[in-house]
């Protein structure tokens, strides 16, 4: 591929969710009424108490994780590049009496009145969508309140780059050192809705970022890491057996200015 200007991934990109975002509808309005939550144990305990604090929810799609912050208590902003993704999260919040402010904005280059947090959150699918991840956290740690924190819920880089080819066997599908990437090898790691409706015909770019260039970039942007859990999902590495508890499928990491 030749090389691309930052500006015109992002426009790939944006072309690639739209096409993506009449399928993604993410958790039902009823599922929230009913007190459910997107975040999981670790995610709960990672992000604290919310309540009256200024939350910041990156690449938030349909912004499920920004409507259970919101009625968690915080005061909740959250961007996507789709649209159309937006969208279906205004709807939901309205049906559900909340005020999330979401915004189309790529978190690259987000509007200088976007600042002042108390938490920046980014989960599953997130951080792969960032072309660079050294400026990436920088914009993240100007954006943090002193004292704010960041935390990164994602699928594991191993994950990424790791497929199943048989029962107890894995095969290399990607390259874990360097990070770009054009479409997938392996359909598991697309989107999962493209396992519905197929991969749109839209170019699109994104990135495995190892757990080492994640670390760096956070500590180059001088946050302090308070912690990098790993966990194993099974589920995530289907067919492999009961060897898939044996190897990370996701991580946690959790760092403050």
């Amino acid at each position: 591929m030749a090389e691309q200007t930052a500006s015109s991934i992002v426009l790939d990109n944006r072309r690639y969710w739209e096409a993506l975002a009449p399928e993604r509808k993410g958790e039902p309005v009823e599922s929230f009424k009913s007190g459910g939550s997107v975040l999981n144990e670790h995610e709960r305990a990672a992000v604290g108490d919310v309540r009256g604090g200024r939350v910041l929810q990156l690449a938030c799609s349909v912004g499920d994780e920004a409507l259970t912050f919101a009625q968690m208590g915080a005061h909740v902003t959250a961007v996507d590049l789709a649209p159309s993704h937006l969208a279906t999260g205004r709807a939901k919040a309205e049906a559900l009496g909340l005020e999330v402010n979401f915004q189309e904005q790529d978190m690259m280059n987000l509007d200088q009145e976007i600042t002042g947090f108390d938490l920046v959150f980014i989960s599953w699918g997130g951080v792969c969508w960032a072309p660079d991840i050294h400026a990436w956290a920088q914009l993240v740690a100007q954006r943090l309140n002193p004292g704010g924190s960041l935390v990164i819920s994602e699928h594991h880089p191993l994950w990424e780059v790791l497929s199943v080819a048989d029962e107890d066997r894995l095969s290399v599908s990607g390259d874990y050192f360097n990070p770009g990437r054009d479409g997938y090898y392996d359909p598991l790691k697309a989107p999962e809705v493209t396992r519905k409706i197929g991969t749109p015909d839209i170019p699109h770019r994104s990135f495995v970022w190892n757990i080492g260039s994640v670390v760096g970039a956070v500590l180059a942007a001088g946050l302090t890491v308070r912690s990098l859990q790993e966990f194993p999902a099974a589920e995530m590495y289907p067919g492999l057996g009961e060897r898939a508890s044996s190897i990370p499928a996701t991580y946690l990491l959790t760092a403050a200015r």
